[in-house]
């Protein structure tokens, strides 16, 4: 294939941190040889669907509405039809602030994070790719420092295994990551023994990921700007390394926002938002090394992704509009703008799928 479908979720109102504009979920085209996204169509709502995830058969589509509680969030589910999506149904947030979202590996339950409220929830899938009512919801107790984003619980992730059977969950309140067994069978999510992996004070985590290999992880610090490596073993987290997501040389405040691995896994990228660049490492027997920075061609960039031949990354700048590629380089790891922007309001998720 020569071309793949990328979906990107936005903001369409105004929240504290961003002046919302778009106006649902927009379908691009990545021209897998230039790097060129064309737009291809949009949703008309739902209000701030502003993280995404597909099923396994690449059927249907699940989004966030990021709204607070008094807002009445909720998670809404989608059908794939070609360039367009059509509305199944949605279902209560049970939470404020949804921000994450993923479905498991089996395509029976969706499982979303709602940061305001620091809480989880799981949904059955029907049939239909419809959304059932909750299944199980869970929700954070405790507090981190005394930093004001930390006087309570804000799940920030929700991320499974490659074997489907725990679940993953970086929570900045607390500092922690959370760890639960997920019975894909029945969407139930029990503590896993130990429960959560401690992280350093004022760290806050945020995203959460595994090396192609399973025998690493990483996790995005948002509030110091750090990556630590795990060593990963049967469903245990081994602390290697710690390192710097910005120059030492820099007055940006921290606040990173995603990160992600190569397919190949010898490559490692996390964003910068007010430093507005992308992180560069390499990746090779669980250190990383820094390889230097590339700014996004825009301002806060929210989001990105890899496409999944490996081919280019694709950066959200959420507050300039725009969407920008660029081709990896794989001797180097080095970031090449192609020279193509996409014009799309607040974009903040960005989800490549093979077409």
């Amino acid at each position: 294939m020569n071309f793949q479908t990328i979906f990107i979720g936005t903001y369409t109102e105004k929240l504290p941190f961003v002046d919302g504009k778009a106006e649902g979920i927009y379908v691009c085209r990545l021209d897998l040889s230039s790097g060129e996204l064309v737009y291809l169509s949009n949703t008309v709502g739902p209000r701030n669907p502003s993280y995404l995830a597909i099923d396994p058969q690449q059927q249907f589509i699940y989004a966030t509405q990021e709204t607070e509680v008094e807002n009445g969030p909720k998670v809404h589910a989608w059908a794939i039809d070609g360039d367009t999506l059509h509305p199944l149904n949605d279902q209560p947030a049970d939470g404020g602030l949804p921000c994450h979202i993923t479905v498991d590996k089996t395509g029976k339950f969706v499982l979303s994070a709602n940061y305001e409220t620091g809480s989880i929830v799981c949904y059955p899938i029907r049939e239909s790719g419809s959304l059932g009512k909750t299944r199980t919801l869970i929700q954070h107790q405790g507090s981190g420092s005394c930093h004001p984003r930390q006087l309570g619980p804000h799940a920030h992730a929700v991320v499974l295994s490659a074997d489907n059977r725990l679940l993953f969950v970086p929570d900045l309140g607390l500092d922690k990551i959370l760890v639960y067994q997920f019975n894909e069978e029945t969407g139930d999510l029990t503590p896993s023994d130990p429960a959560f992996v401690k992280i350093h004070t004022g760290a806050g985590p945020r995203h959460f990921v595994f090396h192609p290999s399973n025998r690493y992880a990483f996790v995005l610090n948002e509030m110091d700007a750090t990556i630590i490596v795990y060593a990963y073993h049967n469903g245990l987290l081994n602390p290697l390394q710690t390192i710097s997501t910005l120059p030492v040389d820099t007055n940006a405040s921290p606040s990173c926002a995603e990160i992600a691995v190569t397919p190949d896994g010898r490559y490692v990228y996390a964003s910068n938002r007010g430093h507005n660049s992308l992180a560069r490492f390499s990746f090779e027997t669980g250190q990383l090394t820094e390889l230097g920075y590339t700014h996004t061609l825009g301002e806060t960039p929210r989001d990105f992704a890899i496409d999944p031949t490996g081919t280019f990354l694709i950066v959200g700048n959420q507050d300039t509009d725009t969407v920008v590629t660029f081709r990896i380089d794989h001797q180097t790891g080095d970031l090449e703008a192609t020279g193509f922007v996409a014009e799309i309001p607040n974009p903040v998720c960005i989800l490549p799928i093979q077409s």
